[in-house]
């Protein structure tokens, strides 16, 4: 439901809102613009959908389905245990152009592979059974997986309208998944920030009905301010057991400035803590070898393999130190079963020596499967 706000005057700067105790402002230069710069224009030209106090007639209800504006999981959350995962977990986002399945010990899913709209655009999950969608997405029947939830915004909001009246939750639960990372709801930095407060509500609120539902859980950090990272530490610290966490490095935090930040903000969190942490990091593999040696362990979770795969290349070493994704065309209806995993092996074997990482037992297994 798109509004025009009803108040054309909104703070001009972070000292000027009533809800800074809630927020806590932006930071440096941005604190006195304030996070409401573009509404006057922009808003009163093409309306609004955000949670946004301007929005009197929205804003209530938006908080009210989030649990509040700052509204932490408030029940136990399901424990992953990550003590197997490798450094690297390649990412298959569908079983197209395959006629075998993948020997992989664990692989990511993106959440849109298994939820989503059928032809009639119904809404709800694609597969009935494990063996369903593994043999839908050409992966071993023994393998491991985990859902990865960093997807676009769009399929974001209508898993968010779906998930709890449609049982989605509980149906996943049922398709033999090793976790899932929590959706991350945007944390955008142009639009008023109790969107993004209301956002970080809708991520606990999810979080606490994939446990109730018996899926093993794992939080993404979502944050833009030191106020969000102690917000995070408190969580953390009332849930110990959550001792694997989300990240991504593809979308806003992909820019180096605020990617950095970011990174800085995490390594801040498990000092903070007092504990080591496991990062899940998607899209990390430029992080790889900060990872390395900031955390004990740490997991790399991309599709570069699959994508490159897709588009016909082939990752080779040219010395020892260099690798090139080089061209090399298939035959009609020729199955890339063998190139997605020689590239996958390829991929992680670069990954590992540039950061120093040593595969471990699982690793080696993989390493082994995947040439096989």
């Amino acid at each position: 439901m798109y509004q025009i706000p009803f108040n054309p005057r909104p703070p001009r700067n972070c000292g000027e809102c009533g809800h800074l105790a809630d927020c806590g402002g932006l930071e440096g230069d941005a604190f006195s613009k304030g996070c409401f710069a573009r509404c006057t224009e922009y808003c009163q030209h093409h309306g609004c959908d955000l949670a946004c106090p301007c929005l009197h007639l929205t804003f209530p209800d938006l908080l009210q389905e989030a649990g509040g504006l700052w509204a932490p999981p408030q029940r136990p959350l399901v424990e992953f245990n990550h003590a197997h995962l490798p450094p690297y977990v390649a990412q298959i986002d569908h079983g197209g152009r395959r006629d075998t399945a993948l020997r992989e010990e664990i692989v990511a899913v993106p959440l849109y592979a298994l939820v989503g709209r059928d032809r009639r655009g119904k809404y709800g999950v694609r597969y009935n059974s494990r063996e369903a969608i593994r043999d839908a997405l050409r992966i071993s029947q023994r393998t491991a997986i985990i859902v990865t939830s960093a997807v676009p915004d769009h399929h974001l909001e209508d898993f968010w309208e779906a998930h709890v009246q449609r049982g989605i939750l509980a149906r996943l639960a049922q398709l033999g998944i090793l976790a899932m990372t929590v959706p991350n709801f945007s944390f955008m930095l142009d639009v008023p920030r109790l969107n993004s407060l209301r956002n970080l509500s809708r991520l606990f609120r999810v979080a606490e009905r994939m446990s109730d539902a018996g899926i093993a859980t794992i939080l993404h950090l979502q944050a833009s301010t030191r106020r969000d990272w102690e917000r995070w530490a408190r969580v953390l610290l009332d849930h110990r057991q959550a001792t694997c966490v989300a990240l991504e490095f593809q979308t806003g935090t992909s820019r180096r400035e605020t990617g950095d930040r970011y990174y800085s903000g995490l390594l801040a969190l498990q000092n903070a803590l007092g504990r080591s942490l496991h990062p899940l990091v998607m899209a990390g593999a430029g992080r790889m070898k900060n990872l390395q040696q900031d955390f004990r362990s740490f997991t790399v979770v991309d599709s570069m393999p699959f994508i490159k795969t897709m588009k016909r290349r082939e990752l080779i070493r040219l010395s020892r130190d260099q690798w090139k994704w080089r061209f090399k065309p298939t035959m009609p209806l020729e199955s890339l079963s063998l190139r997605l995993a020689q590239n996958i092996s390829a991929h992680r074997t670069r990954l590992l020596e540039r950061s120093g990482a040593q595969p471990g037992a699982t690793d080696q297994q993989l390493l082994l499967s995947s040439a096989a």
